[in-house]
């Protein structure tokens, strides 16, 4: 998953490490200001030819432009799935113990998280 924010603050940050305005770095590669400001803000996200490009006038691979990007989606893809599996586990041992206030079901759940890691350490 690409993830639009993070790929503006990599670019902003090569921009101003290159010493570019936005305006220059638009006529570096063929574009106007307010399109690096678009991409810049998460608005917008740019084409292969794009990220070529800047990557060619930025000095870095496109891997690089990008690699970072994709490896924050994937670790925010991964809390989003713990959260989800957090919160369907949650309501499973409400509906067997209803009795149970949403604090006794954190503490739960806690508890069996420690002893889930607790087992793996000694595994």
């Amino acid at each position: 998953m690409f993830d639009a924010q993070a790929f503006g603050m990599k670019l902003k940050e090569l921009r101003e490490l290159n010493d570019y305005s936005m305006l220059s770095l638009g006529r570096k590669i063929g574009t106007s200001a307010s399109r690096i400001k678009s991409w810049e803000m998460g608005e917008s996200v740019p084409s292969a030819s794009w990220i070529v490009k800047l990557s060619g006038v930025l000095q870095v691979s496109a891997d690089e432009l990008l690699l970072n990007v994709m490896d924050e989606s994937a670790e925010q893809k991964e809390d989003k799935d713990k959260f989800k599996k957090r919160k369907v586990l949650l309501r499973d041992i409400h509906l067997l113990l209803p009795e149970l206030n949403k604090q006794d079901l954190l503490e739960l759940y806690t508890l069996a998280e420690l002893k889930a890691m607790q087992k793996e350490v000694t595994s």
